[in-house]
């Protein structure tokens, strides 16, 4: 009746009362809870095969007329709400959302029920507490603290489907589109907001357009308001102008003349990295934690880009990696550093490659699998 009343008012005063709204919200999410209820039933029973559907998400697309995550997600909630009782209360009395009941089962689905139920009266209290967002922070912590593993898999899985593509068309305009994993995802992120500008009064662009702005600020400051960064690896013998010294490298092209090294090097920062007999760029000595700067670039001399046998990415788009991690008493010196680029990199930390060092001295990596076999 309470209900009959409110729609009755709201279709006369649109204005409702702020009480009004929860009200209504709090019983739709009941009513989330009995539809729910009520496939379970149709689950168990498989009802849905009488009508020629081939389950019970494709069942709901069709018939209650919803997109794919939305029956997947009400699937999922049918199946498991049976083993969660506390959630089902909580959502069928109101005192929970229908967005944190299906987080709580996605949970489920993922780690078990067992798990999710020994830490069921804590999640229904921040379900309370927390809105739908905030909450699947909770429900993060759960899945890694009883399966770090399967989260891990999870973050590789991600890593694996991110793209992006970059077109321009016919009447000059480029569209951008993608999708990042999580840390890529904060990395971007975390550099748009720096050049996202306050919105005042007068500022009328939409939340995508100040993206788009961003965007194209942040590529256009990307050298931090200094000379763009060129890196010249050039003996002191080719700028002396020594008869028979090599020529100088510029990175990003092929070797170059004595003139230009001098030209680049009238007005510029100087980086003095001094050779061994061999040629080998001398131990800076340091113990830490960080690779300092000046062995980082004694390393991109040395190594000349990523050491991963066959792979020809550049120093730029590399990480110093310590052959014997810090953490398990590695020095972080010359002897125990090589280049690898990113993905070689995230190759040997997240999924479990090995290196060793080849007899023709070439770094090579190994797949998880043939450690398994060793």
């Amino acid at each position: 009746e309470r209900t009959e009343e409110l729609l009755q008012a709201l279709d006369q005063d649109p204005a409702a009362s702020l009480e009004d709204v929860v009200f209504l919200n709090r019983f739709k999410d009941r009513l989330e809870a009995r539809i729910v209820r009520g496939l379970r039933e149709v689950d168990r029973t498989r009802a849905w095969q009488e009508e020629c559907a081939t389950s019970l998400s494709s069942w709901l697309r069709w018939r209650c007329r919803l997109l794919p995550g939305q029956a997947a997600e009400k699937a999922a909630l049918a199946r498991h709400l049976d083993q969660l009782p506390e959630t089902a209360s909580a959502l069928s009395e109101g005192r929970i959302g229908y967005q944190h009941a299906a987080e709580i089962a996605r949970t489920a689905e993922l780690i078990g029920a067992e798990p999710v139920r020994r830490q069921e009266t804590v999640l229904v209290k921040a379900a309370r507490d927390l809105d739908p967002h905030r909450f699947r922070y909770v429900t993060r912590h759960l899945r890694y603290c009883e399966n770090p593993d399967g989260a891990l898999r999870e973050e590789n899985e991600n890593h694996r489907q991110r793209w992006l593509t970059f077109s321009q068309t016919w009447n000059g305009e480029f569209h951008l589109e993608g999708r990042l994993d999580a840390e890529g995802g904060a990395i971007v992120q975390t550099a748009l907001e720096s050049y996202i500008q306050p919105v005042d009064a007068g500022d009328r662009r939409l939340p995508s357009q100040r993206r788009a702005d961003a965007l194209v600020e942040l590529a256009r400051q990307r050298t931090g308001g200094q000379k763009p960064h060129l890196n010249l690896t050039v003996p002191l013998a080719t700028l002396q102008r020594q008869p028979g010294a090599p020529a100088a490298e510029l990175e990003w092209s092929l070797p170059v003349s004595a003139e230009m090294a001098r030209r680049l090097a009238c007005d510029c920062s100087l980086s003095r990295v001094v050779l061994g007999a061999d040629s080998e760029p001398l131990d800076v000595g340091r113990l830490t934690r960080i690779i300092p700067p000046p062995m980082k670039r004694a390393l991109d001399v040395r190594d000349g880009g990523c050491k991963f046998h066959g792979c020809d990415r550049p120093p730029p788009w590399c990480d110093g990696h310590h052959l014997v991690h810090w953490l398990e008493g590695g020095k972080t010196s010359l002897d125990n550093l090589v280049l690898l680029c990113r993905r070689h990199h995230r190759l040997v930390h997240e999924e479990g490659w090995r290196l060793a060092w080849g007899p023709d001295g070439e770094l090579r990596g190994f797949p998880p699998w043939m450690n398994d076999a060793a």
